[in-house]
C-alpha cells in the first residue's frame, strides 16, 4: 500500500503517517520501491496501528514510542513531586490571569467593533441623505434651466416675431 492507501487503513492522515516515518523510520518496516517510494505491507500497517494506539489511546509521544520499540518496556510516568506540582499551579495561575486579561481585551474589541459598525451605519445614512439632497438640488436646477431656457426661447421668438411683422 502507498502512504495515502496506509493512513486510510490506520484511519489517520497521510501527513500524520509521514510524520510517523520520518520520526520512527527504523521502526516501522516498510518495502522501498525503484522509485524510492515507501511501501506498506501487512507487518508495516501493524506496526502502523500499534503507533496509532500508542498515541491516540495510551497518550505516548513519539520519543515514548521509540522509547518502547528499543527496550521493550513500556513506559512509565514520572511521580509528580511536590515542586512539580507547586510549579505547574503557579503556572496555571498565570495562564488563567492572562486568559481572563484576554477575555477582557476581547470584549473591548468586540465593543469596539459594534461602535464603529453604529457610526458606520449613521454615517450611512447620512450620506444617503446628502446624496439624496444633492440629487433633488441637481434635479431642481435643471429644471429652473429648463424652464430659464424655454422663456429666453420663447422670448427670442416673440421678439423675432415683432420684427417680422414690423418688417412686412
Amino acid at each position: 500500500m502507498t502512504v495515502k492507501e496506509a493512513a486510510n487503513y490506520v484511519n489517520e492522515s497521510p501527513g500524520v503517517v509521514r510524520n510517523w516515518m520520518r520520526e520512527l523510520k527504523a521502526h516501522i518496516p516498510t518495502v522501498q520501491g525503484d522509485n524510492g517510494y515507501h511501501y506498506f505491507d501487512k507487518p508495516a500497517l501493524e506496526r502502523l496501528l500499534l503507533i496509532r494506539k500508542l498515541n491516540r489511546e495510551q497518550n505516548y509521544s513519539l520519543k515514548q514510542i521509540e522509547y518502547y520499540f528499543v527496550t521493550g518496556e513500556p513506559v512509565k510516568p514520572e511521580p509528580i513531586n511536590e515542586d512539580s506540582s507547586r510549579l505547574i499551579r503557579k503556572d496555571l495561575a498565570v495562564i488563567m490571569e492572562r486568559l481572563e486579561r484576554q477575555e477582557q481585551f476581547n470584549q473591548a474589541l468586540v465593543t469596539k467593533l459594534d461602535e464603529q459598525q453604529q457610526f458606520n451605519r449613521e454615517l450611512g445614512s447620512k450620506l444617503d441623505k446628502q446624496e439624496q439632497y444633492i440629487k433633488d438640488s441637481l434635479k431642481k436646477r435643471d429644471q429652473l434651466l429648463l424652464e430659464s431656457l424655454k422663456n429666453t426661447q420663447e422670448a427670442k421668438k416673440a421678439e423675432l416675431k415683432k420684427k417680422w411683422y414690423k418688417w412686412w
